[in-house]
C-alpha cells in the first residue's frame, strides 16, 4: 500500500502541472530598459553572462481578451539580478503576461500585455 502512495505521489505531480510559456529573454530586456531610460544601469557596463533570473509565480487564467487567440494566459513573476562590470549588482522583478507561442506563429513574441517593472535595490561592492 506505502508503494502505491509513493508511486502516485510522484506521478500526479508531473501529471497536474501544466507547461508555462519560458518568457524570461523578453521580459529581461524589458526590465533593463526601462532601468536605462530611468538612469539606473548603462547596458553596456551589465555583464551578461552573471545575470540570475528566478521565475517566482506563473498563474494560468482564463484568457478574456479577444485580440488574443490563446484559450490561457499566465501571468508571470521573475526576479532579475544583473551585475556590472565593476561588481555592483541591480535587482529587478516583473510581473507580466504571457502566452505560449506555437511553432507556426510569425512572431516569437510572449507578451500578452504591458507589464510591470520594479527596481528592487542596487548594491555597491
Amino acid at each position: 500500500m506505502k508503494k502505491i502512495i509513493l508511486i502516485i505521489g510522484l506521478i500526479l505531480p508531473a501529471i497536474s502541472f501544466a507547461k508555462v510559456p519560458n518568457c524570461s529573454n523578453q521580459f529581461m530586456n524589458d526590465a533593463l530598459r526601462q532601468m536605462q531610460y530611468a538612469g539606473i544601469v548603462d547596458m553596456g557596463n551589465l555583464d551578461p553572462s552573471k545575470t540570475k533570473v528566478t521565475l517566482l509565480a506563473s498563474e494560468k487564467k482564463k484568457n478574456t481578451n479577444t485580440t488574443i487567440k490563446k484559450q490561457y494566459i499566465y501571468t508571470q513573476v521573475y526576479h532579475f539580478v544583473f551585475y556590472d562590470d565593476d561588481g555592483n549588482s541591480y535587482q529587478a522583478i516583473t510581473k507580466n503576461d504571457a502566452v505560449e507561442a506555437n511553432e507556426n506563429d510569425i512572431y516569437d513574441s510572449c507578451s500578452a500585455g504591458l507589464g510591470v517593472v520594479y527596481f528592487v535595490s542596487k548594491t555597491v561592492e
